[in-house]
């Protein structure tokens, strides 16, 4: 149980379930408090068992699922009337309340699942790539006026509507801009 995700949007709804799990001697490797976040988290773990509840602030459990499909298992923690909107190969239901045994019976049998997934690790960018990389945010940081962030999101951005990788994107953008 070494790759648990707790992701609530409710402060005192994330704290019962991390006192829950300290009692047993589980510590979680995130807390999240939004999909977004969630998602990014297990993406940057390679994978995770996600105890959330229906609804963040952002989306809701259905879409974080969506989103981890082959990457991650959800569950979801809450009423029955919400549970009944939840659907997805891996999204996992948990009424509350919930008996404490029950609770730890199926976060076993989650991460025991979890553990069976083949993992695909991130690629690993090469220096010649990193390079490419920090010199195209330097030029639009200059160029642009942008901060470090917006330039690197750019760069994201453009790199995911094209589909190429995000070195090959910087490196196009050096050459418009050299030109």
């Amino acid at each position: 149980m070494d790759r648990i995700v707790v992701a609530f949007s409710h402060e005192e709804a994330q704290r019962r379930i991390l006192r829950l799990l300290e009692s047993a001697g589980c510590s979680p490797a995130a807390c999240c408090v939004s999909g977004g976040e969630t998602i990014r988290t297990v993406r940057k773990l390679g994978g995770a068992v996600v105890v959330c509840g229906f609804k963040f602030r952002d989306m809701t459990a259905n879409e974080v699922a969506a989103s981890l499909r082959g990457t991650a298992v959800l569950l979801v923690l809450a009423s029955a009337a919400h549970l009944d909107l939840c659907e997805g190969e891996n999204l996992f239901k948990l009424p509350t309340p919930a008996a404490r045994s029950e609770f730890f019976a199926t976060l076993d049998m989650l991460c025991r699942r979890e553990a069976r997934r083949p993992r695909h690790p991130q690629p690993q960018r090469d220096e010649e790539e990193l390079r490419l990389i920090r010199r195209a945010k330097e030029l639009l940081m200059e160029v642009n006026r942008m901060s470090e962030a917006e330039a690197h999101r750019f760069l994201q951005k453009r790199s995911m509507d094209t589909g190429a990788k995000l070195a090959d994107t910087a490196r196009l953008v050096l050459e418009h801009y050299t030109v």
